[in-house]
């Protein structure tokens, strides 16, 4: 436990003290005014501070009470209230430093380090520098021996830290002060500060968010570091700065947004942080994985689900895709384009042709993605319905003689090529359709008179056209009886032959 007493002559004998040369001035010698120093008396001593960045700072003592003193600089401060011998000296440094010197010279002010008796005559017990609280030095050094020092009093005091320091530090180191008429002289210049020491910091995690994504997902990480020395650290990943965490102690962290991806593949990315002093740290690398996301097909429609025959159809197809990538596109299984578009939505239409019959028909769509991936299927039903057949071509009126053949004919036409065309005539007059069955026939009326021959002409797909002509048959100057002589004149073959007549 530290005794604090207040500094009182000593009785000892200055034989006791190892020999060494004394320093004497060539004029006149310093005279002290006292032993007892208290913070308010060391006006004007230089403190100059390091940092662990190679900045320095001085700043002047001054008095900040009727016992007290201290010196003020950026982030750091030295105080002192009391007297010297027993009553602490406080340190703050409120960013990484790596020495204090203490220049005592110029507030007339020296160290006493001895703390076993007097040594040089007038000072008194002395106390060796000691630390009270905190983190104490790695090394302390006294410089600049006062002129009529026999060992024991010096003009400065050097502090020095190794690993760096921050926070705060008391400890206790023995003051004397000079006479105003005969002020306190060094025999050299105090030392000059020591070169800061750097340690690289060392990058202790690289964590993402995950490892292995779907195209389109974001990846964030979490990068960690710790200093040796209090140095803030920059963070960098793939060599590019991502950050700073001002920290002088501690784990630092600091996240880092890796980005969103569009497309699949494996992605290497390595991290590395940076001390204040350009002290590059270890390297860490991940590997950050993306999976191909199949296409959407969002939408296949047929311009009409409903055509006749003889029309035609075309279909559009849209689809979109999380990945970067372009899209094929099929019809029951055939490709009917690619968007080469890499956002949004993309698609591709399609002529389905003309549709020569009447039927249901199926179509599937689905899309594919630049690596293979394809899509959910999407199916459409065309609904193709039957036309009737059109007449284009029938026998006109006629006037013919009774008993005499004459020739009938008719011809149509059908959207459905595949349909076969079926003719059936009426040539009676009663309603019904089964006199004849072809294109083209013969006929001949035994009675005058008007007479109405028909035609249906038939798809075979329940499609049906009619048409008619008349026919005035006059009396022969010889009336014979009508007899009929059908023949197919080269259009289709005669169903049957009908003998008798029906007289309209």
């Amino acid at each position: 436990m530290i005794n604090f007493l207040r500094k009182h002559l000593s009785v000892g004998v200055l034989g006791a003290i190892a020999s060494s040369t004394i320093l004497v001035a060539p004029s006149q010698a310093t005279t002290l005014s006292g032993f007892s120093t208290y913070g308010n008396m060391m006006s004007g001593m230089q403190i100059t501070v390091g940092f662990l960045d190679g900045y320095t700072e001085t700043s002047i003592w001054n008095t900040t009470g009727s016992q007290s003193g201290g010196a003020f600089g950026s982030s750091w401060s030295l105080t002192q209230s009391g007297n010297t011998f027993g009553d602490p000296w406080s340190f703050n440094a409120g960013r990484g430093i790596y020495s204090l010197l203490i220049n005592a010279v110029p507030g007339n002010t020296l160290f006493d380090n001895v703390d076993y008796g007097e040594v040089t005559p007038g000072s008194a017990n002395g106390w060796n520098f000691q630390v009270v609280s905190g983190a104490g030095p790695s090394s302390y050094t006294y410089g600049s021996p006062i002129d009529i020092s026999r060992g024991d009093l010096f003009g400065s005091l050097l502090m020095s830290w190794g690993g760096g320091f921050s926070g705060n530090m008391q400890f206790i180191a023995d003051a004397d002060n000079g006479t105003s008429y005969d002020p306190v002289r060094a025999v050299t210049a105090p030392p000059a500060l020591p070169t800061p020491p750097n340690s690289p910091p060392s990058l202790t995690g690289f964590d993402l968010s995950n490892y292995t994504i779907l195209e389109s997902q974001s990846v964030w990480a979490s990068i960690y570091a710790t200093d040796p020395n209090p140095d803030a650290i920059n963070f960098f990943v793939n060599g590019n700065y991502v950050g700073t965490d001002g920290n002088t102690s501690g784990t630092r962290s600091q996240p880092a947004f890796i980005g969103t991806f569009a497309d699949n593949g494996t992605f290497d990315y390595t991290a590395q942080v940076q001390d204040s002093r350009g002290a590059m740290s270890n390297a860490i690398t991940r590997t950050v994985t993306v999976l191909n996301v199949p296409p959407t097909l969002n939408a296949f429609q047929l311009a009409s689900n409903t055509i006749y025959e003889g029309q035609s159809a075309s279909a559009i197809l849209q689809a979109t895709d999380p990945g970067a990538d372009s899209i094929a596109f099929f019809l029951n299984g055939n490709n009917i384009g690619t968007d080469y578009a890499t956002s949004g939505t993309r698609s591709a239409s399609a002529d389905l042709g003309t549709f020569a019959n009447q039927g249901t028909f199926t179509f599937t769509g689905q899309a594919q993605d630049k690596d293979g991936a394809y899509s959910n299927p999407i199916e459409q039903v065309l609904t193709v319905l039957n036309l009737d057949p059109t007449i284009i071509n029938l026998t006109k009126d006629l006037i013919v003689r009774t008993n005499t053949l004459f020739n009938f004919f008719g011809d149509a036409t059908d959207p459905g090529i595949l349909d076969i065309l079926t003719y059936d005539w009426d040539l009676n007059g009663d309603g019904s359709y089964d006199d004849f069955t072809g294109a083209a026939g013969q006929w001949s009326f035994l009675n005058p008179g008007n007479h109405l021959i028909g035609l249906r002409v038939s798809d075979g797909d329940g499609g049906f056209a009619y048409g008619s002509f008349k026919v005035e048959a006059v009396p022969e100057p010889a009336s014979v009886l009508g007899l009929l002589t059908m023949g197919i004149l080269g259009f289709g073959a005669t169903r049957r032959r009908k003998l008798n007549e029906k007289v309209s």
